[in-house]
């Protein structure tokens, strides 16, 4: 006797076995592709969302920065010096001659003291960031280390 394959069962699978396995496993591939095809789809509307969002705020931030320009226009010309002085016109002020302005003097008043908030320059330099140790070169610190060396009882014996 030769067997020609070792792995043959002992007794064939029934037709409509074999059928509904094919089939089973037929609509698992159908339902795995299914899954892979939707969540495909869900993260493509979910960027296209985001996308479409993004394009609506850019174009909202564009008419904002347009409108604060449009405002800040607005106040520069408001307060320009031809437009304050027509306001100033109309609300009834005139410019101060010198016999309106009367100086008074206040014993014991030296008047204002400027304030100097920064020192000179120059002046108050800041700390060093390194320490010295550290600006000092490796041949430096070897010739030091040997003085040391050299300086303790014992030094370098000969």
């Amino acid at each position: 006797m030769i067997f020609k394959n070792h792995l043959t069962q002992a007794y064939a699978q029934a037709p409509w076995r074999l059928r509904t396995q094919k089939g089973a496993l037929f609509l698992i591939g159908v339902f795995l592709i299914g899954c892979v095809i939707w969540v495909m789809l869900t993260i493509s509307v979910e960027a296209s969302e985001a996308g479409l969002d993004i394009q609506v705020m850019t174009a909202e931030e564009q008419v904002l920065v347009r409108q604060i320009a449009h405002l800040r226009t607005n106040i520069a010309a408001k307060t320009s010096s031809s437009h304050m002085e027509e306001r100033a016109v109309d609300m009834g002020f005139r410019p101060a001659a010198l016999e309106d302005i009367t100086y008074i003097i206040v014993p014991g008043y030296a008047g204002r003291q400027t304030r100097i908030s920064a020192p000179p320059p120059g002046s108050d330099l800041p700390p060093l960031l390194l320490k010295t140790a550290y600006t000092q070169s490796l041949s430096e610190w070897l010739y030091e280390g040997a003085l040391k060396l050299s300086e303790m009882p014992g030094g370098f014996e000969k």
